[in-house]
């Protein structure tokens, strides 16, 4: 197997999460909350979920992979016009390996039977939106502590050093 350069940004680039939510106020918080629990982490928000698919796809506007890399976790919100967390869940199943993220939905109001939909679709954790900033913001921490390894964040600290 062919060793990747060490200046190709796409072996070096840090840990990105991509949130999908069609919420403006809560896509600020959510990508906020991620900025304060992982110094270093790129964030990047979907309006919706088409648009959540599209940047997953790598298809316009988002086939630039330089700029618009490959997710290490995904925020869904589950609850979304037009194309809802489930469809984004559905379409990602759907490609198999070839889209192979963790996604964890995050939701104003779990009912049990979405839990076992999302769980059923892939969904690895599913969370209340909390109301409270410090406590999105802790569920936040948590959420990438436990899916974002470390090692990836001090992988790409040392290789931008040089």
């Amino acid at each position: 197997m062919q060793q990747p350069h060490p200046n190709d940004p796409m072996s070096t680039h840090s840990p990105t999460l991509l949130v999908i939510e069609d919420g403006s106020e809560q896509a600020v918080q959510v990508s906020a909350a991620a900025r304060c629990a992982r110094a270093g982490l790129a964030v990047h928000t979907a309006k919706d979920g088409l648009d959540g698919i599209s940047y997953l796809a790598g298809t316009p506007p988002f086939e630039d992979r330089r700029r618009f890399t490959t997710p290490s976790l995904v925020l869904l919100n589950l609850n979304m016009s037009e194309v809802d967390g489930f469809e984004v869940l559905t379409w990602i199943r759907g490609q198999g390996a070839a889209v192979n993220v963790p996604v964890v939905v995050l939701t104003a109001s779990p009912s049990v039977g979405d839990e076992k939909r999302a769980r059923s679709l892939g969904a690895r954790e599913i969370h209340s939106k909390p109301g409270a900033p410090d406590e999105l913001t802790e569920l936040i921490r948590s959420i990438v502590d436990r899916w974002i390894d470390a090692s990836e964040m001090i992988g790409a600290h040392m290789s931008a050093m040089g």
